[in-house]
């Protein structure tokens, strides 16, 4: 299965990326398949369908079904249907089957560790070359890199909490200052919100975990103040004009306000049908009155149509009360089975691991409320949980 693995690894890599859209579809249909095959060979199940996350992710599936059937354009939505839930659910049962250890989750969090790295340097890399050579807007180049850091920050923190050395452990503080830097470059305000709940949350689960007492990280705490206090401070010529750039066109931070009452409304009038499926994937029907109001606000077109900027407000408009509710069930049931798991007899290793799931979690949920992001944040971090309470439900039966 060394195929599977690897081309698992490939679609992690360049999920978050505009590129590698070959790599990411060998990534999500070809493991499967494999796995399929050699369950037949080997008369094996490889699937556990008392897995509570699996029954959950197929509900959200049949949801999403649900929802087309009843939506205007029924083919339009089942195109996002595969677009969306059918490689979700493929990619849950390749991540579930292959790396349902402890020694397979440990390689997937190094993996995640260079995508930080990696995410970083980009970030970087693109404020160099929109702000310090052409003034562009900064901001637009890089919110692609949110969601992965705020995924993979967690980890970081994961790998400092195991390493032996002072060395390593030196290395992680220095990779964990700079992506913190980079969350703060993207101006997004929900991200530094999900991101600072996150890193908090995690410090909270480690003195639970390992019993020692508030003091013990504070100087952590102010390494971390210190050194991101000192990169704002060499970049903030460059990014303190262009935030004020922005605050002078005065339409950022109204878009939400006048999206969500459109997208209520919208709601409010489909038929009663709909509003417990939903009105299918893909369209978003109420932009028309968001662009009209935009114009008469500020006499300009919208640069794009935006969604609701509201993961829980998409999905209520998307696949009704139905899909909302299997949807917060969904993290319910996560959080629930995460959080219990720091109490169960096991190594402190995958007690750090399950707090990254947490942290990481977490600040996709908080990042939810003001965003919806894009579909590909589920798509890895549903899965990995998946994988976790696979690996819990191996321990407890031996």
């Amino acid at each position: 299965m060394i195929f599977a693995e690897c081309s698992v690894y490939l679609f992690i890599i360049f999920l978050f990326m505009d590129k590698g859209e070959t790599l990411r579809t060998i990534g999500i249909f070809a493991p499967p398949l494999l796995i399929f095959i050699r369950a037949i060979i080997l008369k094996e199940n490889p699937v556990n369908f008392k897995n509570p996350i699996f029954i959950l992710v197929i509900c959200l599936c049949l949801s999403g079904i649900i929802s087309s059937i009843f939506a205007p354009d029924t083919f339009y939505s089942l195109e996002w249907v595969k677009r969306t839930y059918l490689k979700l659910f493929l990619v849950f049962l390749t991540v579930v089957y292959l790396f349902q250890t402890p020694k397979m989750l440990e390689k997937l969090s190094k993996l995640f560790i260079f995508l930080a790295f990696l995410f970083t340097i980009f970030t970087f890399y693109d404020f160099y070359k929109e702000i310090v050579l052409y003034s562009n807007d900064f901001g637009k180049a890089v919110r692609k890199y949110i969601v992965p850091l705020e995924i993979f920050i967690p980890f970081i923190l994961f790998y400092i909490a195991v390493q032996k050395t002072k060395y390593f452990k030196f290395v992680g503080f220095i990779l964990l200052s700079i992506s913190i830097v980079a969350i703060i470059l993207t101006g997004s305000r929900g991200g530094w919100i999900s991101v600072g709940v996150s890193i908090l949350i995690w410090l909270i689960g480690y003195l639970y975990i390992t019993r020692k007492k508030i003091l013990y990280i504070l100087p952590v705490i102010g390494v971390i103040i210190i050194s991101v206090s000192l990169l704002l401070i060499i970049l903030s010529p460059f990014y303190v004009k262009q935030k004020f750039n922005q605050l002078l066109t005065g339409d950022t931070s109204l878009r939400k306000e006048m999206v969500w009452p459109i997208a209520l409304k919208s709601y409010g009038n489909l038929s009663p049908i709909n509003k417990i499926v939903g009105n299918g994937l893909g369209r978003m029907t109420y932009l028309e009155d968001y662009r009209k109001l935009y114009i008469n606000k500020f006499g300009k077109e919208p640069e794009e149509l935006l969604s609701p900027h509201n993961v829980y407000l998409y999905t209520l408009y998307k696949q009704g009360l139905l899909g909302l509710s299997i949807f917060i069930t969904l993290l319910y049931i996560s959080l629930k089975n995460l959080i219990k798991s720091l109490k169960i007899n096991q190594s402190s290793s995958m007690k750090f691991f399950a707090l990254s799931l947490i942290s990481a979690l977490i600040a996709l949920m908080a990042h939810g409320m003001v965003e919806d992001m894009r579909f590909i944040q589920w798509m890895l971090i549903i899965p990995l949980i998946g994988a976790y309470i696979e690996y819990l439900g191996n321990i407890k039966n031996d």
